[in-house]
């Protein structure tokens, strides 16, 4: 039985004949007026299963671009190298240099938590038009435009990943021009001669500080603002202490007052912020970096601006590193702190908004500003020439001789055609739509700004030139005028009404949107329910709805007890820490609840504990600073706006319907799922341990995650057979079920029709035997081998909704077919493109593609991916590399038994029994300085090679956190949605569905 080839969508008039000519297009494509592109054929796709292969093609694309280049991305370096020893800047350089024009627009990233080196970016993407009789570059990064009110906006970005050349290539898909993202089929933890920021591995602490030799092979964001500004101003520091804006006369008074600001905070508070590099080399190390600030036009040189105070204001000021962010007590003081290199990520919760906007604010004005002053240089900056490469964030990065890099796994696309138009039209909306924004900014405040600058003429944002915008293609094209291939293509989005408003603003259209887009979910919905034999998905996060929360409650597993427990307890709540009996009373905590801790803190008594050395104290310490600082930024993200209370995406439950119609009609079905093991960050970050919660629910523990799902539908058959029942009675039946008599009746008898998998590699370091997860980005879907849904939209609400995270993603159906044995039974008509596309990955996956031990008895299956062998071998490998995995390595979550969030975690004792990945000491030794807790292992678990691992595919741990409460209680519609109406309209969900299918969503 093969999937439906075609449907017809007819208009029809009263009299019951046709309005209007019929179109025929493949059933995976989506109809209305309310998506963003109707499905075109004759395009050609090319799919690209490696990071490395796509950034090769994109570089040539860009370095011969005749026209225009449209590049837009949640993240994108400058510095980043795409092949061999170019990077985005210098393949930029050759197109402009060739007369192309050149528009990027990365996400504005906040830099207050996020920073995504945007405004490097920029200030390096305007250098381009040095020489140039005219500007040939142009950058306006792309600020939020979510429906979320007041501070939640903060949480919310611009991620659509596309490039577009000359309106006649398009790349699109999950990848974007950022660090770490270059990658092959060899999956790597050795670094091959990366350095710096391309060194990318986010989920353990970066040990290595770059030595003042090293540092002096980067530029810093100081230099390429001084190199931007320096033939108006002479220097940066005549710059800062011009104080052109009303954020920057802050601070400068502020340090006026130094001595009093210092002896005042020093009595209220300590150093519990944790953040040792808010205000780095501008405040402590004094940077001793010289720009050369007048390019031979003014004499003399210039230091940073903290040279320019007297010594012994500088004095003091050093003084605020010893109380860490504390200090910070307004955003000018952060916004300064950020310009000049320092890391924002720990910020007071309390300033996370105030500091993201005026960073915003501030980017904003000097792109503008730079953008008006034109192509006035001879030449760009000589060490953004000659070095190339910025500098990481605190100088520091993973030591390549210990520590393993985090490989990367993505997909992305080619396309050429009349599909070509629509990634043009989004760019340009989105474009036009940021512009107008920019422009409707304070204006009083970019006067003055402009005017400090010597510019004086009004300020504009650019636009994209009427020759660069794209042409309609026509309705019936000729093989040979505009259909290149034989492929179908239509791009959906994910689009608040904010930015909707705001992209018709732009365009000067008189229409007003009054509704948000949510294609990218409407056409996973679709493909999934339209899917006959198998799906296969991999995914960045998969959140969705799933009922109940099952934690450690009579309806979990085991009967484990109820409540915060575990590692999140120790993060949280004092009460579980061997020093609170000794001295929460001393401190002014004893009985005091968690998240009130910080206002009746002692803190004139915290030296006095610290210095209990053999009582443990300073240990003690550090947990009252690690939980006190944890509970502030879960009450800082309260404050930003309203929580939603559950998941709504029905991703999850669109897959668990298909599978029950697969059950209920006793055909075959499969669906496998590829997701990374955590998402990327380190295991001890709230944020990070909150987000495998809600997979863990999600995915199995929920009273609906889609494994019991599954159990249910599993149940329900076989309450049909037992009691001779209709499937609806025995559905209603299966639904009064509790989850520990589900999990009874059905244990693990889901298998045959679900595969969750995760990657991971190993390697030898410095002596040491190391493991890393393969970190899966992707946001791909393939069904029957015939439908490919790809793009930026991960599974998620943020992302599914609409209404937050702009998204890009695109249908494509391959109309070129080939035949194939699909089920292992019977010839079956896929897309070749599409089946072409899951063998490179499944290649890939099982190591055939590069791996030193691939999964070679894999690949007689990569034709059959729906037959039960397939699967079964499949699902038999990834155990069996899981197995070994987890005896080599005791801090891996196990496969074959229940295991902690922090698997070397000591329920008994209430600590680690092993360090950690995320803990410095599991790297090296840091000193007898260095912070510990009293929760801290004391020593590293044993270690060995793991042996018989084949390919790179490991088994899901679905016993992963069984029992333990990992939801931090942070907002999360922060982590989630959505917008005031509570989610996406039912009518808007089911538009994917043909009347027809949505009236089988309900049986």
């Amino acid at each position: 039985m093969g999937a439906p080839e075609k449907q017809i969508h007819q208009i029809v008039g009263k009299d019951g004949k046709p309005a209007k000519t019929a179109a025929s297009a493949p059933g995976c494509f989506l109809q209305g007026d309310e998506f963003f592109s109707k499905a075109r054929k004759g395009n050609a796709v090319h799919y690209y299963p490696t990071g490395a292969e796509y950034f090769e093609q994109v570089a040539s694309a860009i370095e011969n671009a005749k026209t225009c280049v449209f590049i837009a991305g949640w993240q994108v370096n400058f510095d980043v190298v795409l092949t061999g020893k170019k990077t985005l800047w210098t393949c930029l350089r050759t197109a402009t240099q060739q007369g192309a024009i050149v528009y990027v627009m990365p996400w504005m990233s906040p830099k207050a938590g996020v920073d995504t080196g945007d405004f490097e970016t920029a200030l390096a993407i305007l250098q381009l038009n040095s020489g140039l009789p005219s500007p040939r570059a142009f950058v306006l990064p792309a600020v939020s435009q979510c429906d979320q009110a007041g501070g939640l906006g903060i949480a919310f970005s611009h991620h659509q990943k596309q490039v577009v050349i000359d309106n006649n290539v398009a790349f699109v898909g999950g990848i974007d021009l950022a660090y770490g993202r270059r990658d092959d089929g060899r999956f790597l933890l050795t670094s091959e001669g990366r350095k710096g920021s391309e060194l990318y591995n986010s989920c353990v602490p970066a040990i290595h500080s770059l030595s003042k030799s090293e540092q002096v092979d980067y530029l810093t964001r100081a230099e390429l603002v001084a190199a931007c500004f320096d033939n108006k101003l002479g220097s940066v520091a005549q710059f800062i202490l011009s104080a052109p804006m009303k954020q920057l006369a802050v601070p400068m008074d502020m340090w006026n007052a130094a001595s009093d600001h210092v002896k005042d905070t020093q009595k209220e508070v300590s150093d519990w912020w944790n953040t040792v590099d808010l205000v780095p080399d501008f405040v402590h190390k004094a940077r001793e970096a010289v720009v050369d600030a007048g390019q031979n036009a003014v004499t003399g040189t210039a230091k940073w601006a903290y040279h320019q105070l007297d010594e012994g204001t500088r004095a003091k000021i050093r003084k605020l590193r010893e109380f860490g962010s504390a200090q910070v007590q307004d955003k000018a003081t952060a916004l300064l702190a950020w310009l000049n290199g320092a890391s924002l990520a720990n910020l007071p919760p309390h300033l996370l908004e105030e500091t993201a906007d005026a960073i915003q604010a501030f980017a904003i004005r000097v792109v503008l500003a730079l953008q008006a002053q034109g192509a006035t240089r001879e030449a760009p900056y000589e060490n953004l020439v000659k070095l190339g490469k910025l500098l990481p964030v605190g100088a520091k990065s993973v030591d390549p001789e210990k520590q393993p890099r985090m490989p990367w796994h993505d997909v992305h696309s080619r396309l050429e055609g009349p599909s070509v138009y629509d990634l043009s039209r989004n760019f340009v909306r989105r474009w036009n739509g940021v512009a107008k924004q920019y422009e409707m900014s304070d204006r009083a405040t970019v006067e003055v700004l402009l005017k400090k600058m010597g510019i004086n003429k009004p300020l504009k944002a650019p636009r994209i030139a009427v020759e660069h915008r794209p042409k309609t293609p026509p309705e019936k094209q000729g093989e040979s005028a505009g259909m290149p291939g034989k492929c179908w293509v239509q791009l959906l989005r994910s689009a608040p009404l904010k930015m909707r408003k705001a992209e018709a603003l732009g365009e000067g259209e008189q229409a007003v949107p009054t509704t948000r887009e949510s294609g990218c979910l409407s056409a996973m919905l679709r493909a999934i329910h339209g899917a006959v034999h198998f799906v296969y998905i991999e995914g960045q996060f998969f959140q969705s709805e799933h009922g109940d929360e099952i934690i450690g409650d009579d309806e979990a597993a085991g009967n484990v007890p109820g409540g915060r427990s575990g590692p999140m307890r120790a993060l949280l709540d004092l009460r579980g820490s061997p020093g609170y009996a000794k001295y929460a009373k001393q401190l002014g905590i004893d009985g005091v609840p968690p998240s009130k801790m910080l206002g009746r803190l002692r803190w004139s008594q915290i030296d006095s504990v610290r210095s209990d050395l053999k009582g443990g104290g300073a240990d003690f310490v550090n947990d009252v600073m690690k939980v006190v600082g944890n509970q502030g930024t879960i009450a800082g993200f309260a404050a930003l706006g309203p929580a939603q209370k559950t998941l709504l995406n029905p991703i999850g439950k669109a897959l668990g319907d298909r599978i029950a119609r697969a059950i209920r009609d006793d055909l075959p079905f499969h669906a496998y799922l590829l997701l990374p093991v955590h998402p990327e960050g380190t295991l001890d970050t709230l944020n990070i341990m909150t987000q495998l919660h809600l997979t863990m629910q999600s995915l199995v523990f929920g009273s609906d995650s889609l494994v019991n799902r599954v159990r249910r539908a599993l149940l329900a058959k076989q309450y049909v057979k037992e009691r001779k029942i209709s499937w609806k009675e025995a559905v209603a039946a299966a639904e009064n079920v509790k989850v520990t008599k589900l999990i009874d009746e059905i244990e693990d008898n889901w298998q045959p029709y679900l595969t969750l998998l995760n990657l991971r590699n190993w390697d030898t370091l410095g002596g040491r035997h190391v493991t890393e997860q393969i970190y899966i980005h992707s946001k791909l879907l393939i069904a029957d081998d015939r439908t490919v849904v790809l793009g930026s939209a991960n599974i998620n609400d943020r992302s599914q909704m609409g209404d937050r995270d702009s998204e890009l993603a695109v249908i494509m159906h391959d109309d070129a077919p080939v035949s194939v044995l699909l089920d292992g039974k019977n010839m079956q008509r896929v897309g070749a493109s599409a089946h072409n596309l899951r063998k490179a990955l499944w290649r890939k996956h099982f190591g055939l593609m590069g791996g030193s031990a691939p999964a070679t008895a894999l690949g007689a299956m990569l034709e059959q991916p729906a037959a039960p062998r397939t699967w079964s071998a499949i699902q038999k490998t990834a155990a069996d590399n899981a197995l070994a995995y987890q005896k080599a390595f005791q801090f891996l979550p196990k496969f074959d038994d229940r295991s902690s969030i922090w698997p070397t975690w000591d329920s008994t004792a209430g600590k680690l029994k092993g360090y950690m990945p995320f803990n410095e000491r599991f790297w090296s030794d840091p000193g007898p300085r260095a912070e510990s807790f009293t929760w801290d292992a004391k020593q590293l678990s044993p270690e060995h090679a793991p042996t018989g691992v084949r390919g790179f595919i490991v088994a899901l741990p679905t016993k992963w956190t069984l029992g333990e409460d990992n939801n931090s209680g942070m907002n999360l519609t922060t982590l989630a949605d959505v917008g005031p109406e509570g989610g996406l309209d039912m009518s808007q969900q089911t538009a994917a569905l043909s009347p027809d299918q949505s009236d089988q969503m309900s049986t």
